[in-house]
């Protein structure tokens, strides 16, 4: 593992992508999610992306310069077409909207199609509760990777759930995972590891037990978790995110471009019932009493949010670990931009 400091790692991005035509406000608020990824905790989402992006790009499969579009609206919704740019630019503009139509209507509903990869999903319900708006986001991955319940072979992408509600501090509660047993980038960052992996999270080719993280690439597939529960949520954010979205669904069709997005937002403004006030206030006495429940034996009782507030704390001190062979990917990148990574990690 290479230790790299979180403003060098960010500096370094932003300078990957602006040589390959982003705008400074544009690869800035990119290389932020990424980077906000890794300091969470949720490294499958985080820089490792810088090399993908740019394979992308260079493929002509991600607009660096192209905009989303609202193609139709109402006072209480939109419909975004987000025109292939960065996932992270669409996924920014939908949830403002949402948020905005939120506080001025209450409630919204704001959905994207022709969207890339928009990274960890938590960031934009967080950002939403830091409004003081209630959220829940839905985000269909069209490449299949993953089988449903019972089933053999690759059916669903890895399909992300994420809600979050305002506290009264800085740490709103947030819910963000995949409904696939793990993340596809924890595979990716296994491999970076030459690690292997739980034998619970896939199935090799032929539907038998797999510690290989590079098994996606075999024919193999993600198992969906919580057996038929976690299913069915694999299916409402199939519906929601994608069907709903018009974008690409199920095992249909091609697989190009890479990781497509139908996301899709719900936003709920708290002043519509009890009101923000009152709502955080009781919000903040259930979560201290959860997180004061008597515990098991060496073990603390958690509430979601908890483990990415104190991952991020400890790595803004402490900098980030980036597998040798990532960071081995982003050099080789920077080498090929012209950018002298040496000098600027100085």
């Amino acid at each position: 593992m290479i230790n790299v400091p979180v403003d060098k790692l960010t500096e370094l991005g932003i300078e990957i992508f602006t040589k390959q035509g982003a705008t400074l406000e544009r690869a800035t608020f990119l290389v932020e999610t990424l980077v906000e990824a890794n300091l969470t905790g949720h490294d499958s989402h985080g820089v490792h992306y810088y090399a993908r992006y740019s394979e992308r790009i260079r493929e002509g499969f991600l607009k660096v310069d192209a905009d989303p579009v609202v193609v139709k609206e109402t006072p209480g919704t939109a419909y975004i077409n987000g025109n292939w740019t960065f996932g992270q630019i669409t996924a920014k503009k939908l949830v403002e909207v949402a948020v905005d139509k939120a506080k001025e209507n209450m409630v919204s509903a704001v959905g994207a199609y022709n969207c890339n990869h928009i990274g960890r999903i938590g960031y934009y319900t967080d950002w939403a509760a830091k409004q003081g708006i209630i959220s829940t986001f839905y985000v269909n991955v069209g490449h299949p990777i993953v089988s449903v319940h019972n089933g053999l072979g690759k059916t669903f992408g890895t399909n992300p759930y994420s809600a979050s509600v305002p506290t009264s501090g800085d740490t709103p509660f947030l819910v963000d995972y995949a409904t696939s047993v793990v993340a596809a980038g924890k595979l990716s960052v296994a491999a970076a590891k030459r690690a292997k992996i739980p034998k619970h999270w896939t199935k090799d080719q032929y539907g038998r037990e797999n510690d290989d993280p590079t098994v996606l690439r075999q024919g193999g597939w993600l198992l969906p978790f919580g057996m038929y529960k976690g299913y069915g949520l694999q299916m409402v954010v199939e519906l929601l995110g994608g069907v709903l979205t018009s974008s690409r669904i199920g095992p249909s069709g091609i697989e190009i471009p890479p990781s497509p997005n139908g996301i899709f937002m719900m936003a709920v403004n708290p002043d519509a019932f009890v009101g923000l006030e009152e709502f955080t206030k009781n919000t903040d006495t259930l979560l201290e009493q959860v997180k004061n429940w008597p515990a098991r034996g060496g073990e603390r009782v958690m509430v979601p949010g908890m483990p990415e507030k104190e991952t991020k704390e400890k790595r803004l001190r402490e900098g980030v670990d980036v597998p040798e062979t990532t960071w081995g990917e982003i050099l080789v990148l920077c080498e090929e931009l012209g950018i002298d990574a040496d000098a600027m990690l100085k």
